[in-house]
């Protein structure tokens, strides 16, 4: 290692020390989990998360990872689909009205996830998953369940966190990417307003148990992510807890 590459290295080590101190000071609750990945290579810089290994229902951060698998078994191309609310068991009452897929992730919508998730293999979802270093849905998975309703496709939290930093340097799977972007400006995951994010809501884990818990994952910068945050809150739904994913990417863009 040269002089020159040494000093680097400290450098990066003497920021990432300041960052998580940071993060630990300013995100104390008990309700909140997190974990920061170097986007780049995968390695974990912090973790406030209990057996970060042990696979949990994450709920609709599942949905990209489906639409990709759709996407190989489809030239990716990927539909338009109306979404007509509570008529088609979206989340959202009034509905998204025709979608395609960039609106869909950012709106995380149920009906339209649901149209791609009956026409794909349970077995490539879960050759995809497997390959991003997932845990494949169960066999015999519904379509509920591939888009992450109902916790039966459990996930471990550092593999999610690491499968993300590569779905988004995956050319081909620049739609959901650019979905993800969108999130963050005016979709579900506006309130982090920053970076490439999705959310979603899964049944809670916790004792006492909530209704549910909400996740964010989040690249930041939306350009070359260098960070992959991932955020658990209790007791609150996806687009809440992006609110204090948005705190948090703003104290590492701003170091305060």
């Amino acid at each position: 290692m040269t002089q020159l590459a040494a000093l680097v290295l400290v450098a990066g080590s003497l920021y990432e020390q300041s960052l998580v101190r940071l993060l630990r000071e300013r995100f104390p609750e008990a309700r909140t989990s997190y974990l920061l990945v170097e986007a780049r290579t995968g390695r974990l810089v912090d973790s406030r998360w209990e057996n970060a290994e042990r696979p949990v229902p994450v709920g609709s951060l599942v949905k990209p990872f489906t639409a990709l698998a759709y996407g190989e078994a489809h030239q990716y191309r990927y539909p338009e689909y109306l979404c007509r609310g509570k008529a088609s068991r979206c989340w959202l009452a009034r509905g998204h009205g025709r979608i395609g897929i960039g609106e869909a992730v950012a709106h995380s919508c149920n009906a339209y996830f649901r149209a791609l998730a009956v026409q794909v293999r349970v077995e490539d979802v879960a050759n995809l998953a497997q390959r991003y270093g997932m845990e494949a849905p169960p066999a015999g998975s519904t379509a509920q369940t591939l888009i992450g309703l109902g916790g039966g496709w459990r996930v471990a939290p550092l593999a999610l966190a690491r499968a993300y930093c590569r779905l988004v340097e995956e050319p081909r799977a620049a739609e959901l990417v650019r979905g993800m972007a969108m999130s963050a400006r005016s979709g579900t995951g506006k309130a982090a307003r920053m970076g490439l994010v999705k959310t979603g809501t899964a049944p809670c884990v916790h004792h006492p148990k909530a209704p549910g818990d909400g996740y964010v994952m989040a690249l930041y910068p939306a350009e070359s992510p260098r960070y992959a945050l991932l955020v658990r809150v209790h007791g609150v739904p996806g687009a809440e807890a992006a609110v204090v994913a948005g705190q948090m990417l703003r104290a590492i863009r701003d170091g305060k």
